[in-house]
């Protein structure tokens, strides 16, 4: 005999985040995107408007919260983010690939972002986008 299990958590909330534009931004980690518990993100992406000029300039999306040891480059590692190329980058590029989706089950958390300049001679310029659901 079998045993029903369905599942009777659905969503109708989708969000779509965005953080605030980053020009020319100090070296540090932000946190820059709030995700409330039980927040399921699907995608997340960068949008360089100024590509970095010279250097070895370093760009990062992860995550912190969720009873969870933080992960910098969790969304999007510095080879997927090109800080020298502008456009639009998310998790999956060519044969690079990172996590495009995370589920905060266990607590709220937040999107991070993680700038180094490495030497560049011109800093550029930025926004992140998160889309995410909320399940209840």
């Amino acid at each position: 005999m079998a045993t029903e299990r369905f599942a009777q958590r659905f969503s109708d909330r989708q969000m779509l985040a965005g953080s605030r534009k980053f020009v020319a931004p100090d070296d540090d980690t932000y946190y820059i995107i709030s995700l409330p518990r039980y927040a399921f993100v699907t995608d997340v992406w960068l949008f360089i408007t100024k590509a970095y000029v010279g250097g070895t300039p370093s760009i990062e999306i992860g995550f912190t919260g969720n009873g969870e040891t933080a992960a910098v480059n969790y969304f999007i590692t510095n080879d997927i983010a090109e800080p020298t190329v502008l456009g639009l980058k998310r998790s999956v590029k060519d044969t690079l690939v990172s996590n495009s989706s995370k589920y905060f089950a266990d607590g709220s958390g937040a999107i991070t972002l993680t700038i180094a300049a490495g030497s560049a001679t011109t800093e550029g310029n930025f926004e992140v986008f998160a889309q995410y659901y909320l399940i209840s």
